[in-house]
């Protein structure tokens, strides 16, 4: 339709024409979304919610690591992650028996094993309850009963694992402690009964007091070099664990021991296991190689290098500390040499036994401390609330707002399907909307035929022709049917032109189209019939050197043609069909005969096809080709390729006298066909009008005119 501004009015109108397409839009968007959620209606899923609180103990537990400190680093976001880690879920998994609850190595590797694990933790979520130490812990299963026991037990589960967790720092160091209390115990028992049997073989042995004097310096110089000569080992023994960690990757159980708690070392420790939990947290949902775990890892890589620097300083200053205590003892050997050599021994045997004796005591009250610790049994989760099965699943269904919800939509769809038909039907539907938009006159209009009516009337007129030839012939209707409203319409067409031509020395029409598929072959050769049975000498001339039609309307030879007469090969007489070939095609003598208006119908084909079209039909040649026609012919009509895919019928325009647009209504789209028309204004062509092909009128009381439409 012609081009003009909406309102209100034509909006309503607008909804009122296509207020079918708003109706169906609407109803089928209900329908389909009640068969959809019908159809994919999801498997129940039921949701449980538990509740622990997370509180951060401050207890003398937390005091204890005089031999170990732990790190307190873990904030309430890192908790929530722990409370669906692998070892939580891994408990609820054997609670559950969905893995066996003693599992070898290798089945706790196995992949199904780990799938196992790994699916049941896709089901638990874990998120902070607002601003709030308490984490809420969300289980999905296929009943509420499930869904239940999966919370449930996860929160205790993640309960016992935080016990594990904060008492296992204890549970080590007293384990270590009894080590050395075996160790220490087997020790002072020797030197006790090594004391016993000098006692029983040398009998009482006396020292004046400047000996006693003497041999009890040189016994506290032995003892601290006992001592030093501990620590020593101790902080080699330190650095072997940190180097052999390094190698092999470390872990939380990748850790030492230090007897200074407020030290530097005892520093680094601490912020050493920090990171190196932080990193075991990352590794719940990541892999070794994320980037996030790659950084932790040069940090833990960083601090023992730290710890490492700084236990060898410490070694050197005990060996330092050695070699000054070494010296000092061999003056005091060098100077009371001429002691009894039974005095020295005696006093040996003591100063081992009263070491051992004092550091077993030592080490035994560290030993009932720890197991008081131990005792305590480091508490920071507690469940609040258990979950309970729920009433009914997460995703069910509202048929209420599934309705309403629904009806909207399709109304709105609806409305927006309406106004983009609207929009998008861009081609002109009226007559008048033609010659407005184009500024050129409508010379013919083409009523609508079905393919189907078409063949059936071919086949009444023409009994004797093939099927396949039928198919052929049932676009000339002008020639088989010349009293249809079809044929009354090319008539008309006729008629426009010769009163468009009238005052005009007009002899060559070129038909061209602004795209495929729009009727042109089938027009210019049904017009051509209706010029001959008009007793005009008529020249139809097949200038679609790309995808020539013609002969196969007409059941003509394709070759000699155009191509052939261009190139000089045949002379164009030769090359020109006449009626004798057409009796000699499909439509045979008689069919012919009852048609003398033939007589008048002259036909050029194409010929052979030449790579370069365009070349061809831009020659000079066809320039004289075309005057000799007008010596020859009263009218000569040209059928050329559309002109929007390619430029032939733009090159040979300027050519022609006058060239006719033809136009299917709704095929294509105005801003297409105004494209055409100004190819051919620039072209320089001169432009007779326009035929339309395939309309039909009906009367639209919205407008109240009579308008064509396309169906």
């Amino acid at each position: 339709m012609a081009q003009y501004e909406l309102n209100l009015v034509d909006y309503w109108f607008i909804v009122r024409k296509q207020r079918l397409t708003i109706i169906m839009t609407a109803v089928l968007v209900i329908f389909l979304s009640f068969v959809f959620t019908e159809a994919f209606q999801p498997k129940p899923v039921f949701e449980a919610t538990a509740r622990v609180k997370f509180d951060r103990t401050s207890t003398v537990s937390n005091l204890l690591l005089e031999s170990f400190t732990y790190a307190s680093g873990n904030d309430l976001q890192t908790q929530t992650e722990v409370a669906r880690s692998f070892p939580v879920v891994e408990q609820v998994a054997k609670e559950l028996k969905m893995v066996p609850v003693n599992p070898t190595d290798e089945a706790r590797g196995s992949v199904s094993y780990l799938n196992s694990i790994y699916q049941l933790q896709g089901r638990i979520s874990t998120s902070l309850e607002g601003p709030t130490s308490i984490i809420q812990i969300s289980s999905r299963a296929d009943n509420p009963e499930l869904a239940a026991r999966i919370a449930n037990l996860t929160a205790v589960a993640y309960r016992e694992e935080n016990i594990k967790a904060r008492n296992r720092m204890v549970i080590e160091s007293r384990r270590f402690v009894e080590e050395q209390l075996a160790s220490l115990e087997s020790r002072l028992a020797e030197a006790e009964t090594s004391l016993s049997d000098f006692k029983e073989r040398e009998g009482q042995v006396f020292l004046n007091e400047e000996a006693k004097a003497a041999l009890d310096i040189f016994t506290k110089l032995e003892a601290d070099l006992n001592r030093i000569l501990r620590q020593k080992d101790e902080a080699e023994n330190q650095i072997q664990i940190l180097i052999k960690a390094d190698k092999t990757g470390g872990s939380l159980g990748d850790r030492i021991f230090t007897e200074e708690p407020n030290s530097i070392l005892a520093s680094l420790n601490s912020k050493l296991l920090d990171i190196i939990q932080e990193r075991n947290t990352l590794l719940i949902n990541y892999t070794p190689q994320h980037l996030m775990v790659r950084e932790l890892n040069r940090k833990i890589a960083n601090v023992k290098d730290e710890m490492v620097r700084e236990l060898v300083s410490k070694v050197k200053s005990l060996n330092d500390r050695q070699d000054s205590l070494q010296g000092q003892i061999d003056r005091y050997r060098e100077r009371y040499f001429g002691f009894p050599k039974a005095a020295i021994e005696l006093s040996r045997l003591e100063r081992e036994v009263k070491i051992n004796a004092d550091l077993f005591a030592t080490l035994k009250s560290k030993h009932q401390e720890l197991k008081i610790k131990s005792a305590e049994q480091i508490e920071e989760v507690s469940v609040i609330e258990p979950a309970v099965p729920p009433s009914g699943p997460i995703n069910q269904t509202n048929p209420q707002m599934n309705l309403i919800v629904s009806s909207l939509m399709g109304v709105f769809l609806g409305i927006v399907l309406a106004f983009m038909r609207e929009s998008f039907d861009t081609s002109i539907g009226t007559i008048e909307g033609v010659e407005e938009y184009l500024k050129l006159p409508v010379l013919g209009v083409i009523p609508a035929f079905s393919d189907k009516e078409q063949r059936d009337a071919a086949a009444r007129a023409l009994p004797n022709i093939s099927p396949e030839s039928i198919d052929v012939f049932s676009r000339l209707v002008c020639l088989y049917d010349p009293k249809s409203i079809l044929s009354e319409g090319y008539r008309s067409f006729r008629t426009n032109i010769q009163f468009a031509c009238k005052d005009q020395d007009i002899k060559t029409l070129l038909f061209t189209s602004a795209g495929l598929g729009e009727g042109k072959t089938t027009t210019v050769i049904n017009l051509a019939l209706t010029f001959a049975q008009d007793g005009k000498r008529i020249l139809l001339v097949d200038a679609d050197l790309r995808r020539p039609l013609i002969n196969r309307r007409l059941g003509l030879p394709r070759e000699p043609g155009l191509t052939e007469v261009l190139v000089g090969g045949v002379p164009w007489q030769s090359a020109v069909r006449t009626v004798t070939d057409l009796m000699l095609g499909p439509l045979g003598v008689d069919h012919v005969m009852n048609n003398p208006a033939l007589d008048n119908l002259n036909v050029l084909t194409s010929g052979a096809l030449p790579p370069n079209p365009g070349e061809f039909l831009g020659s000079s040649s066809i320039v004289d080709l075309i005057g000799e026609f007008r010596e020859e012919y009263d009218l000569i009509l040209f059928d050329a390729p559309p002109i929007l895919p390619i430029a032939d019928a733009i090159t040979m325009s300027s050519k022609i006298d006058a060239t006719i647009l033809v136009y299917q209504v709704g095929r294509i789209g105005r801003s297409a066909l105004k494209r055409a028309k100004f190819l051919l204004d620039h072209a320089h062509a001169k432009m007779l009008g326009v035929v339309l092909t395939n309309v039909r009128a009906e009367i639209t009381p919205e407008y109240g005119y009579y308008r064509y439409e396309y169906r």
